[in-house]
């Protein structure tokens, strides 16, 4: 049964996790972030929250860009070292081998081991508590056709997607029986 409760908790897990990158003047940085949503259409617009903080929100806020990516599972390993170091502490994309090619209408790394991108340009920041949310219009989609059916839905005999259920810990979404869906622990070992 349910019980009230005097904490400031709030649920949202298990989620996906988008990877943001971004750059400005030759530096950039990637990160992960799990609140994010599509939030309009005609023309596409798609918004991420983050920290004012961090230094993927102060390059998005230069250069006026960002990206949002969708990793399969066998990238959970680097979803969670991105979004667990700086990158005003160390490059990243070096640090952990991340492949990316050149964003087609922003300037921005586009990671070629996403099964599903966007390039957005941004429209607005807006304040909201602790957290700045960035809303984008997105000028240019990537998918890996060999992900999807021919409706558009994931394939999931092809996909494994990695939801993020909290506390370093993924959960495997795929086609098979339940006990195939496992929760993944990842080591944060620096």
């Amino acid at each position: 049964m349910r019980q009230p409760i005097q904490d400031e908790s709030w649920y949202s897990y298990p989620g996906m996790v988008a990877i943001v990158t971004a750059r400005h003047e030759g530096k950039q940085n990637i990160m992960a972030s799990g609140w994010h949503t599509y939030i309009g259409s005609s023309p596409g617009i798609y918004g991420i929250s983050l920290r004012k903080e961090t230094y993927t929100y102060t390059l998005i806020e230069q250069s006026g860009a960002f990206g949002v990516h969708f990793l399969p599972a066998h990238c959970s390993e680097i979803i969670q070292a991105v979004g667990t170091y700086s990158g005003r502490d160390l490059d990243k994309f070096k640090e952990f081998n991340i492949e990316y090619e050149e964003g087609l209408q922003v300037d921005i790394p586009v990671l070629t081991d996403a099964y599903f991108a966007y390039e957005c340009r941004t429209l607005s920041i807006t304040s909201f508590g602790d957290h700045e949310w960035i809303a984008g219009e997105i000028v240019q989609r990537y998918r890996d056709d060999t992900c999807f059916l021919e409706n558009g839905l994931p394939d999931f005999s092809k996909l494994e997607i990695p939801l993020y259920a909290g506390r370093s810990t993924y959960k495997i979404l795929n086609h098979e029986s339940p006990e195939k869906n496992h929760p993944l622990h990842l080591n944060r070992s620096k």
